[in-house]
């Protein structure tokens, strides 16, 4: 049965892989509604492929790499696409269920939370090629990460589970003042009293650049007028919208306090919010908002502080988006130890491009998603040698100390 579940969920996986190949192409570029319509067709010669020509990563195999009714070439990223997602399902299949490196029990009691995880993997595998690619998030990805992170902890989540979210009196209320505060940035943003940074669009990238030359070379020899230069913004105009940015931080940090020290020392509060937050449902969801909001927040500082250092976009606000979805689905301690693995795997890639003097700038949305694959299977013995799980426990008995508490 072992090895009939590690077949079976290889296939599913590579189908979900096919799935995501369209995805990846059309989204960006054509929106969601060219998921549906037109049906799968070769991007040369727009015929229709039959089903079998559709079969995941053999189907490449049986055309030899090339269309049927053209005979023009299929990137072979497809079948290695298709490859890699069913190779992913597998993989945390065993790890999970064989290998029980999770203190998981049986698939048939714990499958939900599988499929949890292998809908983020999914997701980061096709917010990887789309960043890789047009270094852009579409948010709708990650956000969309977030909601399902957020309703399945709240349904499955209860004592004892193996990556249940469910957390304490403080805990919950640090993620319930955090949540409120994030609503009223929301609405401040809407109204217009919180102006969005950069209305322009960011300072372009190296990348933005070369396609800009490219497409002023093209219009140069086709006799038409050339695009307008991508806007260029001076250091100071850089630090200066990143203040808007901390305008929209400020009231989810501000309610995150709040809400940590209100269970603290109002005494009646603190005992009605302790019988609430009891239950699963509310514990598991205000767990996932607790990761979702430490997620995001961690690597907006990091974008705030490293640009206001440089004088340069350090992040893109579709990491931060990435890293909300990511934490409502994992929590807010394995998202914390995927912050700080994300950049081992860009410095080897980018010690590689300063060697060979290739681009600079890199898409980080694929080292966050290779931090967070890895977290998956490694955080609970970093958890056992650093004692993360301490971690909202010791912060409370700092903020008692700080202020006085008992």
């Amino acid at each position: 049965m072992t090895v009939a579940w590690c077949i079976f969920l290889f296939i599913f996986g590579a189908c979900v892989g096919s799935f995501i190949n369209v995805l990846v192409w059309r989204m960006p570029r054509l929106g969601w509604g060219s998921l549906i319509s037109p049906p799968s067709h070769c991007p040369k010669c727009k015929h229709p492929l039959a089903w079998y020509d559709n079969v995941p990563v053999f189907g490449w195999i049986f055309l030899r790499g090339r269309c049927r009714y053209c005979r023009e070439p299929i990137s072979i990223r497809y079948p290695i696409v298709e490859f890699i997602c069913g190779a992913l399902f597998a993989f945390y299949y065993a790890v999970f269920f064989i290998l029980h490196m999770r203190g998981m029990g049986s698939f048939d009691e714990q499958w939900p939370m599988y499929v949890l995880y292998m809908t983020l993997m999914s997701g980061l595998v096709a917010i990887s090629l789309i960043d890789g690619e047009l270094y852009i998030i579409p948010s709708e990805l990650p956000w969309g990460l977030a909601v399902i992170g957020i309703v399945v902890h709240a349904i499955i989540d209860r004592p004892g589970l193996p990556g249940a979210l469910r957390v304490g009196p403080f805990g919950g209320a640090v993620a319930a003042g955090g949540a409120i505060g994030l609503l009223v940035s929301l609405i401040l943003y809407w109204t217009g009293i919180i102006k969005q940074s950069f209305p322009d669009g960011e300072p372009a990238l190296e990348v933005d650049e070369a396609q800009w030359q490219e497409e002023v070379a093209e219009a140069k020899r086709q006799g038409v007028q050339a695009p307008p230069r991508p806007r260029v913004y001076t250091r100071k105009e850089i630090r200066a919208e990143l203040g808007r940015e901390m305008q929209f931080l400020l009231p989810p940090m501000l309610g995150a306090l709040a809400g940590g020290l209100a269970v603290l020392y109002i005494k009646p509060l603190a005992a009605a919010w302790q019988t609430l937050v009891q239950s699963n449902w509310l514990s598991g969801m205000l767990g996932a908002i607790l990761g979702a909001l430490v997620g995001a927040l961690i690597i907006w500082l990091a974008r705030i502080l490293g640009t206001l250092a440089f004088g340069r976009i350090a992040m893109g606000l579709g990491d931060v988006h990435l890293m909300f979805g990511i934490g409502a689905i994992i929590g807010a301690g394995p998202v914390t130890v995927a912050f700080f693995l994300a950049p081992f795997a860009g410095l080897l890639v980018g010690l590689w491009n300063l060697i060979t003097r290739s681009r600079r700038e890199l898409p980080y949305g694929p080292y966050l998603s290779l931090a967070t694959a890895a977290v998956l299977v490694t955080y609970p013995l970093i958890m056992a040698q650093l004692k993360l799980d301490e971690g909202f426990e010791g912060l409370r008995f700092m903020l008692r100390n700080t202020f006085g508490g008992s």
